[in-house]
């Protein structure tokens, strides 16, 4: 009676409410897995315990035995296994020797993707780990790739199963969470270790950087303000500045020993959060001084320090130098100053219709006496100027050593016998010759001597002693003036260099004496000392000089007096109308027939319409220069062209370069010296031929050669 209705009802329904209710269970399991894993990463301290519960927990997911995790740190080739779940040491060894692109592990690296293996016996790409496989019992493998925020692979996680077979989309959802996770740490391992080698290095650049660098961090008083900083790092270069260890915690106060000029503005920055630049010179004499860099970092002030104490020094320096060469400037313009009054006045007098001719020749004599003096004053800045440029040569031969003795004490007998001085001599009885440049040795002894009678009181004794070795010439200059102070001494061979400059004591000068005095004796290959006992107890200067080689026969020739060559028909051209005037008469005087013209192009004009022997010309006339009338006289008439003499108040070496190279035969400095002019006329066309011989003491800045030395000495040099 009762009908079965088995058969006819339909079963599907409550099929797939059961597979839901399975899927269901597995997502609840794998969430649980996952909550799990999560849970257990919180507790773990290292990568490889990390990586190593991910890997557990992939693998139970799959319900496999073996999984493997490699990492990649490029450049290398290889890939470093970082956790493993069911390999033996054999298979972990032989797993260690992969590279990438090898196997599915390095293809997942390579091609940033999932690379999945259903059966490692089929598979040919396996082929190469086929062995491998058998030994362990697995059959099937997927490798999914770790990839980092930037994109970088770092590695793969793997999972290898028992029987082919590929992963179900599941199981690559599962494999793809546990990817990221292991990336993320890996991730976070890699910047820590990448940030802790950046700390070392830089630690490691700041302990041995010889910038003293340090950081402080504010220590707080009660009521909350900035009442000391300690220092929480310092290199040694710091601790080296300070003068004591500097340990962390160690308070700032205390390793400054309660420096204010250095702890108060770091403890501004410190408050202020605003950075600052302050120099600081540490107590003690030798701490020398520093430019000090402070700047708020998060809690606490990064501070540098900077050794600025050789930059201090060469700014002092600079600052002397500066002074005194202002207090030179003035020095020059009053020793100027000095010659030209009594030429004025003298002028006055030769030019008075009542003056007497006695009167007229003293006046003569004051004027050339002058002139000679400040000649004199500009030959010594010449000097000067060319020993630092290393371009004054010696001349050296045979000299006579009373020969330069007496020529040094003629030049400075003025001012000895003006000032009443006593002076002493004593040198070697019988004759004594060495190897030097007499002119030059003339002029260091005769510098001394001058400083020794400016710079002690009327009345005083200078010796000047003599002394001969195998190897050397000992040259001393000691009086009883008023000496030099202890702290001064170091200085006295400097440029413009005074012992006592406005002094009433003080006989004038440039203050180069002592200078030009030192480079000649180095050029000589000697060197020159200054000795004194202090202020009031007199001073000494030694000269020093190598006696040299002389060669067999050599002697010391005096200079014969210029022959006067009369008849000459001579061009001046200046256009200064008294330069002219007077040159032309002083020529004409000596007997020569004089033209002159103003100007260069009437210059030119006169010597291509007139026959003269001798022109002597100035350079820095208008219309045309003395260089381009040279240049256009050897252009049109080489052969008849007459002896060129540029006269010019331009004497460096490069202006006689100039004027050799325009076509002159002739350089004369104004103020020209007669001797010198006459010799000039004498050689004929060859005055830059070899000099004529002169007498040691006696020099003449109108020689016309390449160095000269300096003018006619008839007046005492510039003292220290």
């Amino acid at each position: 009676m009762f009908l079965s209705l088995r058969g006819w009802l339909p079963s599907w329904p409550f099929l797939a409410s059961r597979q839901a209710q399975a899927e269901l269970n597995r997502q609840v399991t794998d969430l649980q897995a996952l909550h799990e894993l999560s849970s257990r990463l919180l507790e773990a301290r290292t990568l490889p315990q990390q990586l190593g519960l991910i890997l557990q927990a992939l693998c139970r997911l799959h319900g496999a035995a073996r999984g493997l995790v490699v990492l990649h740190e490029p450049p290398l080739p290889t890939l470093a296994v970082a956790a493993s779940e069911g390999f033996g040491a054999p298979a972990l060894q032989a797993l260690g020797r992969l590279r990438v692109g090898e196997g599915a592990c390095g293809l997942a690296v390579r091609q940033g993707r999932r690379v999945v293996v259903r059966d490692t016996d089929t598979d040919p790409g396996f082929a190469p780990w086929r062995e491998l496989a058998r030994q362990e019992g697995f059959r099937a493998v997927h490798s999914t790739p770790l990839v980092a925020l930037d994109g970088q692979v770092m590695g793969s996680i793997s999972v290898f199963g028992a029987q082919p077979a590929e992963p179900d989309e599941r199981l690559q959802r599962l494999a793809d969470i546990c990817a990221r996770k292991a990336a993320v740490h890996a991730e976070r391992e890699r910047s820590q270790r990448r940030a802790q080698r950046a700390d070392e290095r830089l630690i490691g650049v700041l302990a041995s950087s010889p910038l003293a660098f340090g950081i402080l961090e504010p220590m707080l008083s009660p009521s909350g303000v900035v009442a000391d900083l300690r220092w929480v790092y310092a290199n040694a270069a710091t601790a080296a500045l300070v003068g004591r260890e500097l340990p962390p915690q160690l308070p700032l106060r205390e390793s400054l020993g309660d420096d204010d000029a250095a702890l108060e503005p770091l403890l501004a920055v410190a408050a202020q959060g605003r950075g600052r630049e302050f120099e600081w010179q540490p107590p003690g004499v030798a701490r020398g001084c520093f430019h000090v860099i402070a700047s708020p970092v998060p809690e606490g002030v990064a501070v540098w320090f900077t050794d600025v104490t050789q930059r201090k020094r060469q700014e002092q320096l600079l600052r002397e130098s500066d002074r005194r060469k202002d207090e030179f400037l003035a020095t020059l313009a009053h020793e100027l100053r000095n010659p030209l009054a009594p030429i004025r006045q003298a002028a006055l007098v030769s030019r008075a219709p009542n003056a007497t001719e006695a009167q007229r020749r003293w006046s003569h004599e004051v004027i050339d006496r002058q002139i000679g003096h400040m000649a004199l004053l500009l030959d010594d800045l010449l000097d000067m100027s060319r020993i630092t440029r290393g371009k004054l040569a010696l001349r050296k031969c045979a000299t006579e050593l009373r020969a330069v003795l007496d020529a040094a004490i003629e030049t400075a007998r003025p001012l000895l016998d003006a000032k009443r001085h006593r002076l002493e001599l004593i040198a070697p009885a019988q004759p004594v010759r060495f190897e030097a440049d007499p002119l030059r040795l003339a002029q260091i002894l005769s510098n001394l001597l001058t400083n020794a009678a400016k710079y002690t009181d009327p009345g005083g004794h200078i010796r000047l002693r003599a002394e001969v070795t195998d190897a050397e010439m000992v040259l001393s200059v000691a009086d009883n003036g008023i000496g030099i102070a202890p702290e001064v001494l170091p200085t006295v061979f400097g440029m413009f260099s005074q012992v006592a400059a406005h002094d009433e004591r003080s006989a004038g000068g440039l203050g180069i004496g002592l200078a030009l005095a030192r480079g000649l004796a180095e050029l000589h290959g000697g060197r020159i000392t200054a000795r004194s006992d202090g202020p009031g107890q007199g001073s000494e200067f030694t000269l020093r000089v190598p006696r040299g080689r002389l060669p067999a026969g050599e002697g010391g020739d005096t200079a014969p007096a210029p022959s006067v060559a009369a008849g000459l028909r001579v061009l001046v051209a200046d256009d200064n109308a008294d330069a002219r005037d007077s040159l032309a008469t002083l020529l004409a005087l000596h007997g020569h027939t004089v033209l002159a013209a103003a100007d260069g192009n009437e210059a030119l004009r006169l010597l291509e319409r007139e026959r003269c022997d001798v022109a002597l010309l100035d350079i820095g006339m208008p219309g045309r220069d003395g260089h381009e009338v040279a240049r256009a006289l050897r252009q049109h008439s080489p052969d008849q062209c007459p002896l060129l003499v540029a006269v010019t108040g331009w004497g460096q070496d490069q202006d006689r370069t100039r004027s050799r190279d325009a076509g002159f035969d002739g350089h004369l400095t104004k103020p020209v010296d007669l001797t010198a002019l006459l010799r000039v006329l004498e050689r004929g066309r060859d005055p830059y031929g070899p000099p004529t011989p002169v007498r040691p003491g006696r020099t003449g800045s109108d020689q016309p050669d390449a160095s000269p030395p300096a003018s006619e000495r008839s007046e005492p040099g510039a003292g220290a």
